[in-house]
């Protein structure tokens, strides 16, 4: 499903979320004044937007989707941008433990066959004290904002995402998958559950999306 709408994906990203896609990223990387001094690793890195917007220093960007990662490879080159490209589940990441000073991840946890198994591989990955930091749709906590983003997802997301993608059933699943999905206050538990001490947990733009952040302590 992620091949088939790669080609389109980013002015899709746009389009659907009226640019407010790039204002969340921005809150996401600005979360990372909360982590050590390293490594990021951007997991479901898509085409790259996340760590494409961070200072150089060797990041990385991991993605299962090979498709996604030879389109972030293009935007990097492009840019004169120096990442290291990994083909990667993020459920069994090939990266060493204790890797990585902060790991974001964008709209992705949401498509994890396993979320909270996903969230402690992610935990396995970075130092004691390192940040993990979330971003991801919610179904909005308000009923109106919800009933208007649902209104959004089905006579919006869907029809267009159908018109200009090469997968329309992909942009069907969107907004199914973010009514079924946790929100926010759950990442945050979940989060907690599995090690990550919360510091940060704010909806955004009248709660379509959440940012959740974490510290880890002791690795358990």
């Amino acid at each position: 499903m992620f091949a088939g709408v790669a080609r389109r994906y980013d002015l899709l990203n746009r389009l659907l979320s009226l640019r407010r896609d790039v204002a969340w990223r921005r809150e996401l990387v600005g979360a990372l004044a909360l982590a050590p001094p390293g490594r990021v690793l951007d997991c479901a890195t898509g085409t790259g937007d996340v760590v494409l917007t961070l200072p150089q220093g060797g990041h990385v960007g991991t993605d299962f989707c090979l498709d996604m990662l030879a389109l972030a490879r293009r935007k990097a080159s492009q840019r004169g941008r120096a990442v290291a490209w990994v083909g990667g589940d993020a459920l069994a990441l090939p990266f060493r433990d204790a890797s990585f000073a902060a790991v974001t991840v964008a709209f992705g946890v949401r498509n994890f066959a396993d979320f909270e198994g996903g969230l402690a591989e992610l935990r396995r990955v970075l130092v004691a004290g390192g940040v993990l930091a979330i971003l991801e749709f919610q179904d909005p906590p308000w009923r109106a904002v919800r009933w208007v983003s649902r209104v959004w997802g089905r006579l919006v997301v869907a029809p267009v995402g159908r018109l200009l993608s090469d997968d329309g059933d992909a942009y069907a699943y969107l907004p199914a998958s973010v009514v079924n999905f946790a929100d926010g206050k759950q990442v945050a538990a979940a989060m907690e559950r599995v090690g990550f001490e919360v510091l940060v947990h704010r909806n955004l733009s009248l709660g379509i999306a959440a940012l959740t952040v974490g510290r880890l302590g002791e690795v358990l």
